[in-house]
């Protein structure tokens, strides 16, 4: 009996919660739950502009393959396979409209993110955090991502 009181004492002497274990656990759960919902942020982010991107290139896409259609049209008709063909133009030019748009789309993404890393990076820096690795470990980049960006504004714009 007295091993089992002894036992249960060292039980609420150790809480596991508290441990040094559980709080390695911790680290890397909230470590995987940060790195998870950064991708699937990047994820929602250029999906969205590629459907932005879909979109807008398939309605010029369409609108311009209509245009041509009736600005170019064939005088003569041999057959009506190429008639068929014709009243298909429009189709084409949309569906390759919708593939550039979705390219233009990431690329504004892209474009858009460096933008606000650049941004970020010079309100810390003018903010006066001027080590790589604490503006990486504020913005959740890489040091040599962040060093890169503060060398070309060192250079460019003399911060």
């Amino acid at each position: 009996m007295d091993s089992y009181v002894e036992s249960v004492g060292m039980m609420k002497k150790f809480d596991a919660r508290n441990s040094l274990h559980s709080l390695g656990i911790n680290i890397l759960a909230e470590r995987f739950f940060d790195r998870l919902l950064f991708f699937i942020k990047t994820i929602v982010e250029y999906a969205l502009g590629m459907h932005i991107g879909y979109a807008v290139g398939w309605i010029l896409g369409w609108y311009t393959g209509n245009v041509y259609a009736e600005n170019f049209e064939p005088l003569h008709f041999r057959d009506l396979n190429v008639f068929w063909k014709w009243e298909l133009v429009p189709y084409e030019f949309a569906r390759n409209g919708a593939i550039i748009g979705v390219v233009v789309g990431a690329m504004v993404i892209a474009i858009i993110n460096n933008q606000l890393l650049k941004q970020r990076v010079i309100f810390l820096y003018k903010k006066g955090n001027t080590d790589p690795r604490d503006i990486a470990q504020a913005l959740g980049k890489r040091v040599g991502q962040i060093e890169g960006k503060l060398n070309k504004l060192i250079e460019k714009e003399g911060y």
